[in-house]
């Protein structure tokens, strides 16, 4: 494993906002699945062996936990869960505590609340787990329907990603034209909107992997997205929450396919970048960059580079040939096919970001950017935890269990032994 090779860059020069200087926009980037290697791999294949990586050189970075109430491996739904909400749950669930009986008001409900305008963008369909848990309640991550009715209510001015389909929010796009939102279905009429509200689904489902995307597709990138979320949002004058989510790493590391990763996380890198550039003009942005949890149990071997980097001046087909070749001329590992516990990286700029590194789980995410927004950190109510057992309660309230059902065993069968040699006496 590599990763030794680089060291994140920590400024120790405390930046204090005073309480006046809220409300800060606050750009949230998700990468799932995205754990340090998988970041140090987009480096390696786009930029060569140097610290090129916008997400790696950020004013304030550190690791957190990623794992769920349980204290066990997270899924994608309790991971956005704990951090659009500051509140721990179990998996499967969508801004609902661990036992779905109270619905979580969200980090973008607050914002909302707050008088900012709001977004999601994202390359999967816009009901999945990480997008949903910021603008929906439910009890299962695969409620789409109940997803997409509470989206349909939740008056987001920007929403871009994947999902027309009838399982998905096709059903209630009627809804959202009747709320006076403009539908847009591929990118050339995405550049043409020019104000909110907007609903973009440019796919019936998730959007295809990258790496199999045409120079004309009609599909915008994640980058594409991102900006146009920007420009539209800050168009406003009024501050804003966006929250957009490179979903493809997951499933790059579910497949265990190195060269599905380089494309998606070099992808988000570019959308990263952007915000970044942005951030350092406007100190009043809050800009943070995370991972739900890491996938595939992911690490870079060695290298041996035969094609150069991709160029600013290349065409798209020649940057995509140059990632993919690149990617393979990377010695990677793979541990498993699925999530794993692993630390992920939370990095930031702006407002209240020197707090990140005291930040230690997903829930301190949730803590710096409330702050940005109203001064507060902790999560909206109470009881969050009522009722709920520990895991390792739970562990020894079965081995008591299993201990009792064995002592009653034991002395069931012996009474029985009893009554059959009582009985053999008898009838000798």
């Amino acid at each position: 494993m590599l990763i030794a090779c680089f060291s994140f860059q920590q400024s120790f020069t405390i930046d204090t906002f005073a309480l006046d200087s809220f409300p800060s926009n606050i750009i949230l980037f998700i990468g799932d699945g995205m754990g340090l290697e998988q970041i140090y791999f987009g480096q390696l294949v786009e930029f060569g062996f140097t610290n090129s990586s916008s997400i790696l050189s950020f004013p304030y970075t550190t690791t957190v936990s990623t794992v769920n109430i349980d204290g066990t491996t997270t899924d994608s739904a309790a991971a956005a869960t704990a951090i659009s909400t500051g509140v721990k749950t179990t998996n499967g669930r969508i801004a609902t505590n661990w036992n779905a009986k109270m619905d979580l008001t969200t980090i973008l409900e607050i914002a909302q609340q707050n008088g900012y305008v709001t977004g999601l963008v994202a390359t999967c369909h816009l009901t999945h787990a990480t997008p949903a848990a910021f603008a929906a309640h439910d009890s299962s991550r695969g409620h789409y329907q109940e997803i997409a009715a509470d989206f349909s209510q939740t008056n987001v001015s920007v929403m871009l990603g994947g999902g027309y389909e009838e399982k998905y929010i096709g059903h209630y796009i009627s809804e959202f034209e009747a709320w006076g939102y403009e539908f847009v279905q591929n990118k050339t009429a995405l550049a043409s909107v020019a104000d909110t509200p907007v609903l973009g689904l440019f796919t019936g489902g998730s959007f295809p992997p990258l790496n199999t995307m045409l120079e004309n597709s009609t599909i915008p990138t994640l980058s594409e997205m991102t900006i146009k979320a920007f420009d539209l949002l800050n168009s406003t004058e009024q501050p804003f929450f966006l929250m957009i989510e490179g979903s493809q790493i997951d499933w790059a590391g579910h497949d265990n396919d190195q060269i599905y990763l380089a494309h998606q996380i070099i992808e988000f890198e570019n959308a990263v970048r952007y915000a970044k550039t942005l951030a350092e003009q406007n100190s009043d942005w809050q800009v943070l960059v995370t991972a739900d949890h890491e996938t595939g149990g992911f690490s870079v071997e060695d290298y041996s580079f035969q094609t150069t980097i991709p160029l600013d001046n290349d065409s798209f087909t020649e940057k995509l040939n140059k990632r993919t070749a690149r990617a393979q001329e990377v010695e990677v590992d793979w541990s498993t096919g699925g999530h794993t516990n692993t630390e992920v990286i939370l990095a930031g700029i702006g407002p209240f970001t020197d707090q990140i590194l005291d930040a230690d789980h997903h829930i301190d995410t949730y803590s710096i950017m409330r702050q940005a927004i109203d001064g507060e950190t902790d999560p909206i109510g109470s009881g969050f935890y009522k009722g709920h057992l520990p895991l390792y309660v739970k562990f020894l309230i079965g081995l008591a269990s299993a201990a009792m059902i064995g002592t009653g065993s034991y002395f069931i069968l012996k009474n029985i032994i009893k009554m059959k040699r009582k009985g053999n006496r008898k009838m000798a």
